[in-house]
């Protein structure tokens, strides 16, 4: 059964070239991705999905690493 922290292990949050704040949101996009198998539910995935990508297209700090 996928948990969290095999995907946490499988992505390493803190070594993702992000600030402290694109690494927050990372980690709770891979919180939702278990959350979504195991619920079957795609909602939260989707939007921390794009609640990620949105801050890090926006963060000058992330654009920079």
């Amino acid at each position: 059964m996928m948990t969290e922290e095999i995907l946490v292990e499988l992505r390493k949050v803190e070594n993702l070239p992000a600030c402290d704040d694109g690494r927050a949101m990372a980690h709770e996009f891979l919180k939702s991705c278990v959350s979504a198998l195991q619920s079957r539910n795609p909602a939260n995935f989707n939007a921390r999905f794009e609640n990620y990508v949105h801050h890090q297209v926006q963060c000058d700090k992330c654009n920079e690493v």
